[in-house]
């Protein structure tokens, strides 16, 4: 068996017993479209704005909830067997799929309760559907590398927010242009400039990742 696919396998099973970062994902994910859509009850928000709150949402539910895949592993003393079973470029792979398949659930339903509950249609859902899916990839693989660098720190859970926040600007700025237009607001090929930019940054980190996870894992 490949092993990037057993350490994802081995993160799906560890999840599907203890469900935490799904619950994480997911209550923060509700809450957060809840909270927005009673702030905007009654009225409807700009396109900018929606763009901008889903954008930010997406982000604080990937800051929020990924960290984890990685940083448990050194918390419950873990990480050293897992070395000895699979190369660190492997674990990285298989722990950054795992965090893509959990952003995109996170995505595909914070992407629905958001457009229904704040009240702003969808003018582009072909560009809205692909939009959450490079969003989850950027986020996962943003938030994949940050927790790798930071795995042997002590205070490894700030240090990863506080890399994902300078990290993830560029992947703020597009994700509000891509999701403006999914809105109505600007020209189609504004957003699918904004989505190959996001997918381009996607695969930038994804490939970057598994470098700089061997270099720093086998260094320790």
């Amino acid at each position: 068996m490949n092993p990037s696919w057993a350490v994802f396998r081995k993160e799906l099973r560890t999840e599907s017993r203890a469900r935490n970062g799904f619950f994480t994902a997911g209550m923060f994910s509700v809450l957060a479209v809840v909270a927005i859509g009673l702030s905007s009850f009654g009225q409807r928000p700009s396109e900018s704005l929606a763009a901008g709150m889903l954008s930010v949402t997406l982000l604080f539910s990937a800051v929020v909830a990924l960290p984890r895949t990685f940083l448990v592993e050194e918390e419950q003393g873990t990480f050293s067997l897992l070395r000895l079973m699979a190369s660190p470029e492997a674990i990285f792979t298989g722990k950054a799929l795992y965090n893509f398949f959990q952003m995109m659930l996170t995505s595909v339903v914070l992407g629905v309760l958001f457009s229904g509950l704040v009240g702003r249609p969808v003018e582009v859902a072909w560009l809205y559907g692909l939009g959450l899916g490079v969003q989850a990839a950027s986020l996962s693989s943003a938030m994949s590398l940050c927790s790798a660098m930071v795995m042997g720190a002590s205070n490894r859970w700030i240090l990863a927010g506080a890399m994902a926040g300078a990290l993830l600007l560029p992947q703020i700025a597009l994700g509000v242009g891509l999701f403006r237009v999914c809105f109505g607001e600007g020209s189609l090929v504004g957003g699918i400039q904004c989505l190959v930019g996001l997918a381009g940054y996607a695969v930038a980190l994804g490939g970057l990742g598994p470098v700089l996870a061997g270099a720093v894992w086998r260094s320790e």
